[in-house]
C-alpha cells in the first residue's frame, strides 16, 4: 500500500484515481457506442450484401432450371360488377334457351312469362338479351366515346338489374351484339362507314348504314361494346350480322380494301374478338346463315375456318327459310324436322374435329306455309338433339314462345 505522507499528495493522488475511472468510464462508453453503429450499419448493408452475393453467385454458378409454370384458370378475378350480378353461371354442357330483345327485357308483361320458363335441371337454362340490335341501338349506357357520341345509346334496360334477375334463376346469359349493320356509329364517324363509290353512307334496302367490314379500325367499336358486356357479367358474346351486306345495291359499294378475300375478313375478325375477349372469362360465339355451312355464301361466313376459335356456332336453320327442294325436301317449312336434320347434317361435316359447339337458331314462329306452334317447334328440338347440337335457341322476334316447349328437354336424345 501506498504510504501517503503529504496530504497534497494524497489528495492528488486521489483526484488522479478518479480522473482515470471517469476515463476509462468515458472510453468504455465510447467503444459501446461504436459498437452499436457497427451493428446498425452492418444490419443496413446486410440486403445490400446478399444481392452483391446473390449477383456473384449467380454469374459464377450455372442458371437453375426454370420452374414448372402453376396451372391457369380460364375464369379471372370477378369485377364488382360481376360480383353485383351473382357472379358468372358455367356453361351448361347443353344450352336450351330463347332470344330476348332489350325492350322485351324491360317489359314485365314479356319477360315474366320467359323467366316462368327458367328450369335449368330440365328446361330453358340460357337466356340470349339484346345488347347492341339490328339498328345499331345499344340498350344502356356505356362509357364508350362513340356509343354516345352517335346516340346509340337507349338506356332500355338496367342490365344490372337484369342479369342479377337471371343469373338467381340459374340461367346462363348470352349477350348478342350486331356487328356491322348500324344506323349510328357509321353517322358520327364517317372514317370506319361502308361508302359509295361517290363517297356517300351506303345504306341497305332498310336505310341503315354499315361499318365497312374491311376497315379494320371499325371492328374496334363492336369489340369494345362485347368487352363491356363482358365487363358487366354476361356469359358469353354472341356476335351477329358478322358478314358483309345481303340486301341493297351492292354494286356501289366501295370497300377500303376490297381485294381482302370475305372469308378471311369475317374470319379474322372473330379470331381478334374472341383473343380479346377470352381472356375476361367468357365463352365467344357468333350467328351464322343456315346455309352457310352448305355453300359458300359470298359474305365471309366459313365455320370451318372457326371451328377451333369459337366456342359455339349459331346456324339459323329456320325451316321457313330454306326454299322449296332446298336438301331434298320438298316444302322444307312444312317438314320442320326433317329439314334440321338434313342442315345439321351439313353442319356437323363442315366443322368435323372442331371443338366448336353447333347450337342452331329454331323457329318458333310462323312465316308462311303452315303454323308453327308447340308440336313443330318440339320437332325442330327433337330433330337437333338427334343429330349432336350442343344445345338451341328459340327465335320469336316478339319474345312469345309457344307454351310447353321446354318441358323434359333435358338435352337427352
Amino acid at each position: 500500500m501506498t504510504d501517503f505522507r503529504d496530504q497534497k499528495r494524497y489528495d492528488a493522488h486521489q483526484e488522479a484515481m478518479r480522473n482515470s475511472r471517469r476515463a476509462k468510464q468515458r472510453s468504455s462508453a465510447r467503444s459501446q457506442q461504436r459498437r452499436r453503429r457497427m451493428i446498425a450499419v452492418s444490419i443496413l448493408l446486410l440486403p445490400v450484401a446478399i444481392a452483391a452475393f446473390a449477383f456473384t453467385w449467380s454469374r459464377s454458378s450455372p442458371p437453375p432450371k426454370p420452374a414448372k409454370p402453376l396451372p391457369t384458370t380460364t375464369t379471372p378475378n370477378q369485377s364488382a360488377a360481376e360480383q353485383a350480378v351473382g357472379g358468372r353461371v358455367a356453361m351448361p354442357d347443353h344450352v336450351r334457351g330463347v332470344h330476348v330483345t332489350s325492350y322485351a327485357a324491360a317489359s314485365p308483361a314479356l319477360f315474366e312469362p320467359i323467366m316462368a320458363l327458367a328450369d335449368p335441371k330440365v328446361g330453358m337454362n340460357a337466356i340470349q338479351i339484346d345488347v347492341k340490335d339490328e339498328r345499331g341501338e345499344i340498350a344502356f349506357s356505356t362509357p364508350i366515346p362513340l356509343g354516345k357520341e352517335s346516340g346509340a345509346h337507349q338506356d332500355v334496360y338496367e342490365p344490372v338489374k337484369v342479369l342479377r334477375r337471371a343469373h338467381a334463376a340459374g340461367l346462363y346469359t348470352i349477350a348478342r351484339i350486331v356487328v356491322f349493320q348500324d344506323g349510328y356509329a357509321p353517322q358520327a364517324d364517317p372514317s370506319i362507314a361502308l361508302r359509295t363509290t361517290s363517297g356517300a353512307l351506303w345504306k341497305n334496302d332498310l336505310g341503315i348504314t354499315w361499318l365497312d367490314p374491311t376497315n379494320e379500325k371499325a371492328w374496334d367499336y363492336p369489340i369494345q361494346v362485347a368487352q363491356y358486356a363482358a365487363e358487366l357479367g354476361f356469359d358469353e358474346i354472341m356476335f351477329d350480322y358478322v358478314r358483309y351486306p345481303t340486301d341493297g345495291d351492292a354494286s356501289t359499294i366501295a370497300f377500303a380494301d376490297p381485294g381482302r378475300p370475305r372469308q378471311d375478313t369475317i374470319t379474322a375478325f372473330l379470331k381478334k374478338a374472341s383473343a380479346t375477349l377470352k381472356p375476361q372469362g367468357v365463352h365467344v360465339s357468333a350467328a351464322f346463315f343456315g346455309l352457310a355451312a352448305t355453300d359458300d355464301l359470298g359474305i365471309g361466313q366459313w365455320p370451318g375456318k372457326l371451328r377451333n376459335t369459337l366456342d359455339a356456332v349459331y346456324p339459323m336453320i329456320y325451316p321457313s327459310h330454306f326454299t322449296d327442294g332446298q336438301f331434298g325436301i320438298d316444302k322444307p317449312g312444312d317438314t320442320p324436322g326433317p329439314t334440321i336434320a338434313a342442315a345439321m347434317s351439313d353442319w356437323r361435316r363442315k366443322t368435323n374435329g372442331g371443338s366448336m359447339q353447333i347450337r342452331p337458331w329454331l323457329q318458333d314462329f310462323t312465316l308462311g306455309g303452315i303454323n308453327y306452334g308447340t308440336r313443330e317447334v318440339r320437332e325442330q328440338i327433337s330433330a337437333a338433339d338427334r343429330t349432336g347440337a350442343g344445345g338451341w335457341l328459340l327465335w320469336n322476334a316478339q319474345c312469345v314462345y309457344s307454351p310447353g316447349v321446354f318441358n323434359g328437354t333435358s338435352g337427352q336424345p
